[in-house]
């Protein structure tokens, strides 16, 4: 299958899952201590016209590092009263940084050529008044990512009764449009708590089937 196919038909609920194991990073046995992030399947390239490009180990052919980048900007959590999950917003958070190494790893490519570490860098140049594209937001633009922990005020409180809350601001217009910010650790906290409480689930059920199991016996 074509790389480019694959991307295209990544629906907004699915995106951060899949990219997710498309850049996911070597493990650290296979690195020196204090080695910089290497993807395990992701790999960059500059093309003969000066473009960065991506490809993907098990998939045809390669993509501009921008149309992926563009497609993990419009994933579900970042989407304008999303429902994603603290768990899927966290994720996505983390998937931020890779995407950045990709332009980091293209501008490695880019240092090796002779024309286009000069020639890109110009071509690229965007001013301020001209919309971002994706490249300029991963890089610039972090208040973008700081979004993706947007909570209605509902489900912020719901999350985090007062006493469970760090770092908190709130943006809007009204109490129709207001969203409350949370805090990278508050959603940290929030993912164990999750996580614990479904371990928990599993450890009871297992405790009753034995138990059940035992009284048949």
């Amino acid at each position: 299958m074509k790389l480019s196919e694959k991307l295209e038909e990544l629906t907004r609920e699915n995106t951060v899952a899949e990219l997710g194991q498309m850049l996911a990073y070597a493990k650290a046995s296979q690195m020196a201590p204090d080695a910089v992030p290497k993807f395990a399947h992701a790999h960059v390239s500059i093309s003969w016209g000066g473009q960065r490009l991506v490809t993907v180990d098990g998939y045809e052919g390669s993509v501009e590092t921008n149309e992926l980048a563009a497609k993990y900007l419009k994933a579900e959590p970042f989407q304008i009263n999303t429902k994603s999950s603290p768990q899927d917003r966290l994720a996505c958070y983390g998937l931020w940084e890779r995407v950045q190494q990709l332009y980091t790893d293209n501008d490695a490519e880019l240092a090796k050529t002779y024309i286009y570490k000069y020639v890109v860098p110009v071509k690229e140049f965007k001013p301020p008044f001209v919309p971002a594209d994706p490249m300029t937001i991963i890089r610039t633009r972090k208040g973008k990512r700081e979004t993706l922990f947007d909570f209605e005020p509902e489900e912020f409180i719901k999350l985090w009764p007062p006493g469970l809350r760090e770092g908190i601001s709130w943006v809007g217009d009204g109490p129709e449009k207001l969203r409350w910010v949370a805090s990278k650790q508050m959603v940290e906290r929030a993912v164990a708590a999750e996580l614990q409480r479904i371990a928990n689930e599993m450890l009871a059920r297992d405790a009753a089937a034995e138990s059940n199991k035992k009284e048949k016996s």
